[in-house]
């Protein structure tokens, strides 16, 4: 069978319904699944207890444009850090993850000459939904 090379991918963060799309340089979508282990007497047991997820986004800042990505998670975080944004990301067409994340303050600055970076882990609230076509 041959190798599948995933080279299309997107991420797109809606914020007071405004959609963000343009700054993003890597994202992942990541669960940590918890999984107890029991010991009985026919043996060990597994029973899966709980998922945790996390979106993890690296992207270029943009302090200052028009638009900014940065300064509206900065005011989202500042203003309603409760309120979850929307947030899909394409692995390659047709296998979309959606989920809502909980804002979280972008990092500011960065070394010279490099372009400033952000990083940024936000919290996933509940499960993605995925659509596969």
């Amino acid at each position: 069978m041959a190798t599948t090379v995933i080279t299309g991918r997107d991420l797109v963060l809606t914020i007071a319904t405004v959609s963000y799309d343009a700054q993003a340089t890597t994202v992942s979508l990541e669960a940590d699944h918890v999984i107890e282990t029991y010991q009985t007497l026919d043996g060990r047991a597994y029973k899966a207890i709980d998922d945790s997820w996390m979106l993890n986004v690296e992207m270029l800042a943009d302090w200052g444009a028009a638009s900014s990505l940065c300064e509206s998670l900065w005011t989202a975080t500042e203003s309603a850090p409760n309120t979850t944004l929307a947030a899909s990301v394409t692995a390659v067409t047709g296998a979309v993850f959606a989920c809502n994340i909980l804002p979280t303050f972008p990092n500011v600055g960065g070394s010279a000459p490099d372009a400033q970076t952000v990083s940024l882990s936000f919290q996933v609230v509940g499960t993605p939904t995925e659509t596969f076509s």
